[in-house]
């Protein structure tokens, strides 16, 4: 009786489009997100997991030609309308369900992969304590977690600081991104080093973001670093 009051008064939504759902839709997802948010499939980019036009290509133009700090990873969807929504609700309006079932998710999809990497640790990407203060949580730290808790891997989510606010990133190519988010990670003090690392994170668009957190990662003796991220632009 006690769950079924909670249930009229504060009845699931949707994590994708916010509508309540109904008893033939499931759990977290409405049936029509669900025919619209799609895994990502082949092919894709053996670095970023980007969608590619031909199975014969193994890089996306993003990641030819160019060496990377982050060895390799995979995103789950695209990033497009509707999960451009999700995120909206997630990030913005504390949606910490959405974490949750997308982290879920991510661990389902990806998780022999992570288990065959075997990392120390999964870092979740950090925001700056002004964002943090306004939000009130992390979303990569939300999705780390879940990842983290069913895989049993442990998450250290205060291993990488933010040190700048940095500007925004739209608009810039992904060697001006780099180099606005340089100086805007740093490895806390006292902490040692993973040899292995998974990071987490909500988008990848250029990659920038990561390449940040790897480099300084590197600098402190991580040898490899890997990524996960919920969703990925098109390049």
């Amino acid at each position: 009786m006690h769950h079924k009051i909670l249930d009229v008064l504060y009845p699931e939504k949707c994590v994708v489009c916010h509508r309540i759902l109904r008893e033939s839709d499931g759990k977290s997802m409405c049936g029509e997100c669900r025919r619209k948010v799609r895994p990502l499939t082949e092919p894709r980019c053996r670095r970023c997991s980007k969608p590619v036009s031909d199975m014969e290509e193994e890089l996306c133009v993003d990641c030819r030609d160019r060496t990377f700090y982050v060895e390799a990873g995979f995103a789950l969807y695209p990033y497009e309308r509707s999960m451009q929504k999700a995120i909206r609700y997630f990030k913005y309006d504390g949606e910490t369900v959405g974490g949750s079932y997308f982290g879920s998710q991510l661990a389902e999809h990806y998780g022999a992969w992570v288990r065959r990497i075997s990392p120390d640790a999964i870092l979740p990407v950090p925001i700056h304590k002004k964002k943090m203060r306004f939000r009130g949580f992390n979303q990569a730290a939300c999705l780390a977690e879940e990842v983290g808790e069913r895989l049993g891997i442990p998450v250290d989510p205060d291993h990488l600081i933010r040190t700048h606010n940095t500007k925004p990133q739209k608009g810039l190519d992904s060697k001006a991104r780099f180099c606005n988010l340089q100086k805007g990670f740093a490895v806390r003090e006292g902490k040692k080093p993973y040899r292995t690392i998974l990071l987490v994170d909500d988008i990848y668009t250029t990659g920038a973001t990561l390449e940040a957190c790897g480099k300084v990662l590197k600098e402190e003796g991580a040898k490899r670093i890997y990524f996960l991220c919920l969703c990925i632009g098109g390049g």
